[in-house]
């Protein structure tokens, strides 16, 4: 009996220490005194409350910037009976001035219930600068001050240091009104020794930068700032160890933020206007182009390649369109960048590849294509341009050369016009003895009808939708398997073209203006059910990669698995 009331007496002061533990919130710091250049860890730990702790921190962005957090953690006690939970966030904060600062009262909300915190002072002093030789900071270098509007100019970040450190963590800058493209190579700093102003340090590069102005003015390079954790001198020496074995088991380690000076940089604009046809390539270029076979056959795919090679802003601009010949069908172009690195200036080429089919029979000539570009060195626009291309296109195999030079029209109106004259009499007009009776010939003509007349009527129908029509229809599956093999910049708008285009050509229709719904209908009885589904299914997999990421996983096998269902859609139609 007296076990049983000592056990019940237990559990009522447990019971009555957990129903009448008071909430507290607390925010604390890891230390009042820093410098400038120097990091803290603010904490608000809330005990006995049921919830996570929600606070709203930006009352503390007025005098220090918040590097990382919050992080959380929840822990529970028991200590002499009694059970304590307590939840904490935690944040890093860095301070933006010298003098004495204040992290503000906060209110932390958890659940229904609101709670302030104490407020705190922070006093930082003048941390040491670049003037005074510091221990450790970051020089920001570029190559030029004054540039012209598109012209590269390149920036180096280094970190200079006297301590044993190690990196944590780097946040790289991000300059508005630039084009920038990574210079930094490997992601690992690697330290050298050097002298600066006849003081030993060692150095590092963390980040090289080209960036191209894409205003003119007065621009500004950010800063780029990192926190290091920088070894502080073992307390166990004084103590009088001088073992550096024993000693590295001791040392500890301080973080700390740096953070680069900003730079302003003068973009000026060109010396004088711009031509009509320029794009705004700066640099030095060459172009040139060419066609993978000067001799082809009506309906047969040439591809046809621009190249622009140089050194300066190749990511940021295009050719002008180019005039193609008539009775040629032209399809969008690919285009890819091929980037090089010489002592730091970006170089490289711009590569543009069309797919063009002639639809006559002639020689074709695609006239030089021009690109100008600003020399900096010249302060002046200069225009190169390629060589002259042309294209000889025969007939095809299974075509007329006459036919080839009209059009289904032109020959429609030859054929109402043109008239045969007789200029001799027909033999049956004859009316000798010897000559065969009229009415034996009329037999003759309605027999020959009966039984030649349909197939030949059919042939000469036949004949009516061959010649271009039928020949497009026989290369279509070459056509697009060669044209599926080439790399485009959207495979998938480039893999509906070719699939509308193949389907013009072989099911004879007026346009390539084609949807998914139409195409069924054009499919029925064609081919198999399951395979217009298929068809149907591929066309909209590639509008859905066009107009949004849902096909994203696609776009590698979009074109390999076209050319597998074309080779099968092409044995089944006739």
């Amino acid at each position: 009996m007296l076990k049983k009331s000592t056990i019940i007496l237990f559990l009522s002061l447990m019971l009555n220490n957990i129903l009448f533990a008071q909430p507290t919130v607390l925010a604390s710091v890891d230390v009042n005194r820093i410098s400038q250049s120097e990091t803290i860890g603010f904490k608000i730990l809330a005990s006995n409350v049921d919830g996570t702790p929600n606070v709203d921190i930006s009352p503390i962005n007025k005098n220090f910037k918040i590097i990382s957090g919050p992080a959380q953690q929840t822990n529970i006690q028991w200590i002499n009976g009694a059970m304590t939970s307590t939840r904490s966030l935690s944040w890093t904060l860095l301070p933006r001035r010298e003098g004495k600062l204040n992290i503000p009262s906060l209110t932390v909300k958890i659940g229904n219930e609101s709670y302030r915190t104490n407020p705190i002072g922070i006093t930082v002093s003048k941390g040491v600068g670049r003037a005074d030789m510091a221990n450790l900071f970051i020089e920001v270098t570029p190559d030029k001050r004054k540039l012209y509007l598109g012209e590269q100019l390149t920036v180096t970040y280094r970190l200079y240091t006297k301590l044993n450190l190690s990196i944590e963590d780097i946040e790289y800058p991000k300059s508005v009104g630039f084009w920038n493209e990574d210079l930094r190579g490997s992601q690992t700093p690697r330290f050298n020794d050097t002298q600066l102003n006849g003081i030993s340090y060692k150095v590092a590069t963390l980040y090289k930068s080209a960036m191209f102005p894409t205003q003119t003015g007065e621009m500004v390079i950010a800063p780029m700032t990192a926190i290091c954790n920088v070894e502080k001198p073992s307390r166990i020496r004084s103590r009088g160890f001088a073992d550096p074995f024993f000693n590295s088991m001791f040392r500890e380690s301080q973080r700390q933020f740096i953070q680069s000076d900003s730079i302003s940089i003068d973009v000026l604009p060109y010396p004088k206007k711009p031509p009509s046809d320029f794009t705004g390539a700066v640099g030095e270029f060459e172009i040139d182009s060419w066609v993978d076979t000067n001799s082809a056959k009506v309906n047969e795919a040439v591809t046809f390649n621009v190249r622009i090679r140089g050194s300066g802003n190749i990511y940021n601009f295009n050719i002008n369109p180019i005039n193609f010949p008539q009775n040629m069908e032209v399809f969008p172009p690919t285009s890819t960048i091929n980037r090089d690195e010489f002592r730091d200036q970006i170089t490289g080429e711009l590569n543009f590849e069309y797919i063009l089919i002639p639809r006559l029979v002639g020689q074709f000539r695609i006239n030089p294509i021009a690109l100008t570009y600003f020399d900096t060195n010249l302060d002046s626009f200069i225009t190169v341009r390629s060589n002259t291309t042309d294209i000889m296109v025969d007939p095809g195999e299974d075509s007329e050369s006459i036919l080839s030079k009209f059009s289904r029209e032109d020959i429609t109106i030859l054929g109402e016009d043109i008239r045969f004259i007789r200029t001799k009499a027909p033999f049956w007009y004859k009316r000798d003895s010897k000559a065969i009776p009229i009415w034996i010939w009329g037999i003759y003509f309605v027999a020959f009808s009966m039984f030649i007349f349909p197939s030949l009527y059919h042939k000469v129908n036949h004949q009516r939708i061959t010649t271009v029509e039928i020949r497009e229809a026989k290369n279509a599956l070459q056509r697009s398997l060669k044209m599926l093999k080439q790399d485009a910049d959207d495979p998938f708008s480039f893999t509906a073209s070719v699939i509308y285009q193949y389907f013009k050509s072989k099911l004879f229709l007026s346009s390539i203006n084609l949807d998914p719904m139409t195409l069924e209908d054009q499919l029925k009885g064609k081919i198999d059910s399951d395979l217009i589904l298929k068809v149907v299914a591929l066309v909209k997999l590639c509008d859905a990669g066009r107009y949004g990421p849902e096909a994203a996983e696609y776009k590698g096998s979009i074109q390999s698995d076209t050319s597998e269902l074309l080779l099968k859609i092409d044995r089944l139609i006739k």
